[in-house]
């Protein structure tokens, strides 16, 4: 019976690993950024002008919570502020951080913010000289403390990504190679669609990144992976024409095509755009 049970055991730890595989990080940057002062100020402590920022941010699946794990904020005048430990509720993410610069305890909030959709958004982060015993655990935002300083900018994602696919062909005379990116990322040029992204190197012309979009909500593509560059060659009344499509596996394993555009049109879009 020891083999059976044995198999069985290994069976479990087989799809617990599987499950606990589709756990992710997501790095972001906050640009744009800018930060001052507030209304507490202590002599040689300047805030002002913070000049980078990192937010990292854990998700175990689609259908989980997002949770802030760290936070990271340079300035040119001070220490680096490290924070750790968020509480998240409501829509207010709350810290403390013992002994930074002069104080004891900060109390760091971060507000505004849609965790599950966090790409592209403004980030909104206050700091406050704590005046009480406990800030994490309370029910709603308040007794903060003293305002510190504050530090606004634009979250953008800089998750590694990697190349899953290449494809090489000549287009015009000249060799063009395609690289699938195996990050579903928003397309700023077509309203933030979500978008299949593939970096073009076409010699003579540079390089570029064509967009192709794909039906899925933002937390979903998060958990996607394109995987395979399709192209179909016909002839036209000009030459060979050419059409792309790719295709995509959600966190299940389950198969996601795009639709299918002409090669021709999307590296005129991208070139255009890249000038």
């Amino acid at each position: 019976m020891l083999p059976k049970y044995a198999l069985a055991t290994a069976a479990i730890s087989a799809a617990f690993i599987a499950f606990e595989a589709q756990a992710k990080t997501f790095k972001y940057e906050i640009q744009d950024i800018n930060s001052s002062n507030a209304s507490l100020q202590y002599p040689g402590l300047d805030l002002n002008g913070a000049n980078s920022a990192t937010l990292t941010v854990d998700q175990a699946n689609s259908s989980s919570p997002a949770v802030i794990t760290s936070l990271d904020v340079n300035f040119p005048y001070a220490s680096k502020l490290s924070v750790r430990n968020f509480n998240s509720f409501g829509g207010f993410h709350q810290a403390t951080v013992g002994n930074t610069w002069v104080y004891r305890q900060l109390n760091i909030e971060i507000h505004g913010l849609d965790i599950q959709n966090s790409n592209d958004q403004m980030i909104n982060i206050d700091g406050f000289v704590s005046e009480a015993d406990s800030f994490i655990g309370v029910e709603q935002p308040g007794n903060q403390g003293q305002p510190l300083f504050h530090v606004g900018g634009r979250l953008v994602d800089v998750t590694p990504s990697k190349v899953t696919d290449v494809k090489t062909l000549t287009i015009d005379g000249s060799r063009l190679r395609l690289s699938l990116n195996s990050k579903i990322t928003s397309n700023s040029n077509s309203g933030h669609d979500n978008a299949v992204v593939i970096d073009s190197l076409w010699f003579g012309n540079g390089e570029a990144k064509l967009y192709i979009p794909i039906s899925m909500s933002s937390n979903e593509a998060k958990f996607a992976e394109p995987y395979k560059l399709n192209i179909s060659t016909h002839s036209g009344p000009e030459g060979d024409e050419h059409s792309i499509h790719v295709l995509a596996r959600d966190e299940h394993g389950n198969e996601l095509p795009t639709a299918e555009f002409p090669l021709q049109h999307l590296l005129e879009e991208a070139y255009r755009n890249h000038q």
